[in-house]
């Protein structure tokens, strides 16, 4: 581990949960890896005292025991939430697979793609430390038998991906439930009870069909506010958007960004568009371009009637932007008022 690497090990006792805390001492860059929503004060002190800013909050899968704290983590400081890809969290700034790489000041965190425990796990790689999450434990793996788990899978997961890492590698796991905080990976290899100690793959599955583990006691709670990244409102609660009037939007003209969700042909079409608005399809490239804005910009969204500017101030929210409204009624509304518009100009 370079000296200038920043290196904390949290807990949080009720879910037995590990967050990380890596930063870079020159920079001042950090990221945390797996947060719990109980402890994000705690978290972000440190991060205050150690004088760094965040710039990635990153977790491993999609956790059942314990809601993350990623999604008020990313609404007090703006910074980016990432998960595992195939996980499909729409609200999350980043979704990482195999490979993938991000830095923080002169370091960089690897993402290896090790499913088993879920069908959507992600560790991460660096310095000589590997963040298992809950694939791989201190003497034992994550469970197998919910959240489209595998044994099969987490077995050639563990061997094929963290296994393979050179012997030294320290892991640190997301939970720990014996008063353990890291190992090697050659430990685990020579000593873990499940995977290791020269188990078979037939072994390995037999023994996690024996478990007949009772779910998570938090289940119902984490996982639907997880796939709103950490966001534990009801639906109701977690839509806070405005909606404005044809007026009230020109009003905002000069204050706000706005983006028009429709596709090319409606934009350039009869009903036309707002002078200065972004064509910014619904979907995945709107979810892009809304990536690289500050979360404290102000944003209108606009459709043809109303609907389709709703889901994107849906999306914006779950974003983390703080101001967001879409225009009731969309662009009928808006020719009704017999306001201006367009048939050419930003597409």
């Amino acid at each position: 581990m370079k000296n200038n690497l920043i290196f904390q090990q949290l807990f949080e006792s009720q879910s037995s949960t590990f967050t990380y805390l890596l930063g870079d001492a020159v920079s001042k860059e950090a990221i945390l890896i797996d947060t719990v929503i109980q402890t994000v004060d705690r978290d972000l002190k440190l991060v205050a005292e150690l004088g760094l800013k965040l710039v990635y909050v990153l977790d491993t899968h999609i956790h059942a025991d314990h809601v993350t704290g990623a999604g008020e983590i990313r609404k007090r400081t703006g910074v980016k939430t990432a998960v595992p890809q195939a996980a499909n969290v729409p609200c999350a700034d980043l979704n990482l697979s195999d490979g993938d790489e991000l830095n923080f000041g002169s370091f960089k965190i690897k993402t290896l793609e090790t499913p088993g425990h879920t069908d959507a796990s992600l560790s991460y790689l660096c310095e000589g430390m590997v963040f298992t999450g809950d694939v791989l434990l201190i003497r034992g793996t994550g469970r197998t038998d919910f959240q489209s788990g595998s044994a099969e899978v987490l077995y050639e997961s563990v061997h094929k991906k963290l296994f393979t890492l050179p012997p030294e590698t320290q892991v640190y796991p997301a939970h720990d439930y014996k008063g353990f905080t890291s190992s090697t990976v050659e430990m685990e290899i020579r000593h873990n009870p499940r995977v290791g100690s020269r188990k078979t793959k037939t072994e390995f599955v037999q023994i996690m069909k024996d478990l007949k583990l009772d779910l998570p006691q938090k289940i119902s709670e984490s996982l639907p506010a997880n796939m709103t990244c950490g966001t534990s409102q009801s639906k109701d609660e977690l839509v806070k958007f405005q909606t404005l009037n044809p007026q009230e939007l020109t009003a905002r003209f000069d204050q706000a960004l706005i983006v028009d969700v429709r596709g090319p042909e409606e934009y350039f079409g009869e009903l036309g568009h707002i002078k200065n608005s972004h064509q910014i399809t619904l979907g995945d490239n709107l979810k892009q371009f809304l990536e690289g804005y500050n979360r404290s910009e102000e944003i209108v969204f606009v459709c043809r009637s109303g609907q389709r500017s709703q889901d994107a101030a849906k999306l914006g929210v779950s974003m983390g932007f703080q101001k967001v409204s879409h225009l009731g009624g969309g662009m009928l509304n808006w020719n009704e008022c017999k306001l201006p518009v367009e048939h050419k100009g930003r597409a």
